[in-house]
């Protein structure tokens, strides 16, 4: 049975004209499924009951099924999904003034093993097909329409790691573009990476200009390759040269994350060097409070004392709730990364920022 989530429309064609049929009934099946969120043959109507009977026998539309829903008081919703083979994922709904922006995971686990990272701590499964990446969206975008909302911004940066899973990811970007379906521009659309360079370059020789988000998390290459090993394949020198040439190509401003760990990333002389490392790359940086996951030899910076920041752009200090989750706490089975979740400019207040 052919599983229609996750394909083009291109390939919806093929499928369609192998059972004989108009090629512009593949168009309303696109439509039907990421544009209304529809997945029962049954209800397509302007589909014949015949061609819908026979859909139903040869095809359908899985996606991943929501088992647990935690919502904090600050309007961000975690999602626990199961997927076919009972792996779980997460993905995250962050309400911030009018934006609603929903964070996609994109592999089960990840295989990079970052020192601060809870997600990085589970291993690598495998890869998600793109039904299963574009399935949460779907899902989540349903909820907000239910309250009379509707989706803003996608941000690739859940779970794994989405430039090692190049083609599902690229596929389902260029999904949530198509403007028969979910329609949603380019420049509404972010990529969070560890630095694959390859991926970056690659990413870079598409031409598709969403924005590019690089989990910096440090200022040297000492300091980053023992909090992420990945450095050591793709030390800064290599990394930010891609960055400028992503900059230079798609003509977008590239956003650094930095986790600040106590004593480790957060001094003065790390701010500084920091400023210098990135000079002449289009840039903002933002700066977040490192969330404690257990067993991990980090802290996070005390509240009482804000970031020492150079001064001005490009540092953009982000802040969660002090405990690292939102008053109603997230199930500890989600181990989220810590720098999945963007927080609303509200919290900045706490670091009296």
């Amino acid at each position: 049975m052919v599983d229609l989530l996750g394909m083009t429309l291109e390939e919806i064609e093929e499928f369609i004209q192998g059972l004989g049929k108009e090629r512009y009934r593949a168009r309303q099946l696109f439509r039907w499924i990421y544009k209304k969120g529809v997945y029962n043959f049954g209800v397509m109507t302007d589909l014949s009951k015949s061609f819908r009977e026979e859909l139903a026998r040869m095809a359908r539309i899985w996606a991943p099924v929501e088992v647990h829903r935690a919502a904090s008081e600050d309007g961000v919703v975690k999602f626990l999904f199961r997927l076919e083979d009972g792996a779980h994922i997460e993905s995250v709904l962050i309400r911030d003034d009018d934006r609603r922006t929903v964070c996609l995971s994109s592999q089960v686990g990840c295989p990079l093993g970052c020192r601060f990272c809870a997600t990085g701590r589970m291993g690598f499964a495998r890869n998600l097909a793109a039904g299963e990446i574009v399935g949460q969206l779907l899902h989540i975008r349903k909820v907000l329409w239910e309250e009379g909302e509707d989706l803003t911004n996608v941000v690739l940066m859940g779970m794994g790691e989405p430039l090692l899973n190049y083609d599902q990811v690229l596929k389902v970007v260029r999904l949530i573009r198509h403007e028969m379906g979910i329609a949603l521009g380019a420049r509404r659309i972010t990529l969070s990476t560890v630095g694959i360079v390859p991926g970056i370059e690659r990413l870079a020789g598409e031409g598709i200009p969403l924005g590019l988000a690089i989990s910096l998390n440090a200022p040297d290459d000492a300091i980053r390759s023992e909090l992420m090993p990945i450095n050591c394949e793709y030390p800064l020198r290599i990394l930010l040269r891609a960055a400028k040439d992503f900059a230079r190509t798609c003509k977008r401003r590239i956003t650094f994350e930095y986790v600040l760990i106590h004593g480790v990333n957060d001094r003065l002389r790390d701010a500084r060097q920091l400023a210098d490392l990135l000079q002449g790359i289009p840039c903002k940086v933002n700066l977040i409070p490192y969330n404690p996951i257990p067993n991990a030899p980090f802290r996070r910076p005390p509240l009482d004392r804000a970031p020492p920041l150079p001064g001005g752009p490009p540092f953009q200090p982000l802040h969660r709730h002090p405990e690292g989750q939102p008053r109603t706490g997230y199930p500890s089975c989600l181990r989220p990364a810590p720098d999945i979740n963007r927080v609303p400019k509200k919290y900045l207040s706490e670091l009296g920022l």
